[in-house]
């Protein structure tokens, strides 16, 4: 009788903290929520954190141990620095790279520049389970003097994912269009007309989210703050916050599981203003927020943020303005795709990666 094939196998790569700690970013959210239904498709998952594969031999070496078909390093691992991966060739095989951030292409975390050479429309490409192959922009040597990308060795042998389409994506041969979900958050209207401001600092200049903060507080709002604390703004943020007395309608939360804290972040709120300057290549703040019913107001250039938002403005103080005038679009409507959905497009690829 012959031998039943064995479960497809994952390694993930998660930060040092681990799922210890109550401040979660995206990241931490995406990995627990996609390997959860990972798991429910019958992928075998294992996690490594980043201090047991410090280079590139000895994440070859877990791989081997854990005989994994695919593995999935953090984005700003070092594995992915330098030429190292040409010296390991049976592992970055089996490396799929996720964008989480851009970090690799753009210094602060902006928008990557526009590469002259692939940044082209998909073309004759084929879109099949989330992936484009073969479209008339294929990379035919993807480190050509002028391509953004160079760094980032668009060449090698990993496969990339990417939360959406963009320009800068194209500059990757074995791309695949794969993006992450918020129903890890109810469906559920929790939006109050009259109740707080929920205000996201940290991804803004200390100057700016200085003003945006005054003009809000000027017009009487009652205000829920969040930091990003992981940013330096955030935290430069929550220690003023902190030095100073606030007014009785102005709540800080600089600590919050979204597993737990959902209803204490954006419970009750009549809107979610996100002022971002990086690059989001998925944000989950908001996209929990339209989950919940709550309406987001943004900045038009920080990646995938207007696709979220019901509001949005060039600067941050004309964002500032408009909901100091009392702006109320209503929220935008919730995504049919879930994790679930993200998960069974994950074990497609994973599955491919012991026989590529």
């Amino acid at each position: 009788m012959p031998d039943t094939p064995r479960a497809p196998r994952a390694l993930f790569e998660i930060y040092d903290e681990g799922f210890d700690s109550d401040t979660w970013g995206g990241v931490e959210t995406a990995l627990w929520y996609l390997t959860e239904h990972l798991r429910r498709c019958r992928v075998e998952v294992r996690f490594y954190r980043s201090a047991q594969a410090p280079d590139p031999a000895a994440l070859a070496r877990l791989t081997r141990q854990d005989r994994a078909d695919a593995v999935f390093p953090l984005v700003d691992s070092p594995v992915f620095r330098g030429t190292e991966w040409a010296r390991f060739p049976d592992l970055y095989r089996r490396v799929v790279r996720i964008w989480h951030d851009v970090s690799l292409l753009a210094p602060g975390m902006t928008a990557p520049p526009h590469c002259l050479r692939h940044g082209q429309s998909v073309g004759g490409g084929t879109v099949a389970g989330g992936s484009v192959v073969g479209g008339s922009d294929s990379v035919d040597g993807g480190t050509v003097d002028g391509c953004p990308a160079r760094a980032a060795h668009p060449e090698g042998p990993m496969r990339e994912v990417f939360l959406r389409d963009r320009s800068w994506t194209r500059c990757f041969p074995d791309r695949h269009y794969i993006p992450w979900a918020a129903d890890h958050v109810p469906a559920a209207d929790l939006r109050d007309p009259v109740g707080p401001v929920v205000l996201h600092l940290g991804k803004i200049p200390a100057e700016d989210a200085h003003r945006c903060l005054r003009r809000l507080a000027a017009a009487d709002l009652p205000l829920r703050i969040v930091l990003t604390t992981w940013s330096r703004t955030g935290r430069e943020m929550r220690d003023e916050l902190r030095r100073h007395r606030l007014a009785g309608r102005i709540e800080v939360i600089d600590s919050y599981d979204i597993r737990s804290d959902w209803k204490r972040v954006l419970g009750g709120a009549r809107l979610l203003v996100l002022p971002s300057v990086f690059h989001e290549t998925f944000n989950f703040l908001a996209a929990e927020a339209v989950q919940l019913g709550v309406p987001v107001c943004a900045l038009g250039s920080s990646g995938s943020l207007p696709r979220f938002a019901s509001l949005l403005a060039d600067s941050v103080d004309e964002l500032s303005e408009l909901v100091a005038a009392g702006a109320a679009p209503p929220p935008r409507p919730r995504p049919g795709l879930g994790w679930h959905d993200v998960a069974l497009r994950y074990a497609d690829l994973i599955g491919a990666g012991g026989v590529r």
